[in-house]
């Protein structure tokens, strides 16, 4: 089976090969026309489409998915998701967990 995650740009939907860290969240390439100045060229994201962040590396994006994976079930919509980590009080928790993996806002 292959896993894909959807991107959305500002010229339209972008679909690529994606990886399955953790059940729910996908790690991809950014595809080098899109942002072809940005150096954080892999995205964690829930695989609903929202982003979580982005990396220079795929094995950093990889470790992300590893640490926040326990924080949430990531299989759910994004929606439920957003909320059980909100109402769970882990909202800083997973900021701190992204950034101290090098993570930086998917738009860098």
């Amino acid at each position: 089976m292959t896993i894909t995650y959807t991107l959305g740009t500002s010229g339209g939907s972008v679909t690529v090969a994606a990886a399955e860290p953790a059940p729910g969240l996908r790690v991809a390439q950014i595809p080098n026309g899109i942002s072809p100045l940005s150096g954080h060229r892999w995205l964690l994201a829930h695989h609903d489409g929202p982003a979580l962040a982005a990396f220079t590396t795929e094995a950093a994006a990889t470790t992300a998915a590893d640490v926040i994976a326990p924080l949430a079930d990531w299989t759910r919509s994004a929606m439920t998701t957003a909320k059980a980590i909100s109402l769970g009080g882990l909202t800083e928790k997973l900021a701190d967990a992204l950034t101290a993996a090098g993570g930086a806002h998917p738009n860098a």
